[in-house]
C-alpha cells in the first residue's frame, strides 16, 4: 500500500521533529552511553571526541585533514573518520532508533564523551 503524498509528509514531519529533539537525548554506541550529545543544524558532518573515541578503544578507518571551528574561537584539527558507525537513540518515551553515520574524530578539550550528528539532508 502505498501512503499518499500528504501522508509521507507528514510522516516526514514527525520523523524530522522526533530527530530535531535529539540534542536532550543520550546515544549508545556499543556499550557506552553518550549523553553530551546533540544535533547541530549548521554542522555539515557529525563529530564525535576523544574521550569518547579512548574509551570505546577504536581506530580511525580514514585520515582526514582539515580544521575545525566551531560555535567559539576554539579551533581543532580532525583527527581521522569513523565510518558506518551504528548509534542507538532513545526518547523521552523510551522509543529507540538506530542510524548509521560518518563522524569525523576532535578533540575539543572536554573529559566526558561527546558525540554531535550533522545536519540532515
Amino acid at each position: 500500500m502505498c501512503l499518499s503524498r500528504k501522508a509521507q509528509e507528514e510522516e516526514s514531519k514527525e520523523s524530522d521533529e522526533w530527530l530535531s529533539s535529539l540534542q536532550y537525548l543520550n546515544a549508545i554506541i556499543n556499550d557506552l552511553t553518550i549523553s553530551e550529545s546533540f544535533l547541530d543544524s549548521a554542522s555539515k558532518f557529525g563529530g564525535i571526541n576523544d574521550p569518547a573515541i579512548k574509551a570505546l578503544g577504536w581506530k580511525a578507518d580514514k585520515p582526514s585533514n582539515f580544521a575545525i571551528k566551531g560555535n567559539s574561537k576554539h579551533i581543532t584539527d580532525s583527527l581521522g573518520w569513523y565510518t558506518d558507525v551504528p548509534v542507538t537513540l532513545k526518547d523521552k518515551e523510551n522509543k529507540t532508533v538506530t542510524v548509521i553515520g560518518n563522524f569525523v574524530r576532535i578533540d575539543n578539550g572536554e573529559t566526558e564523551p561527546m558525540l554531535f550528528f550533522a545536519r540532515l539532508q
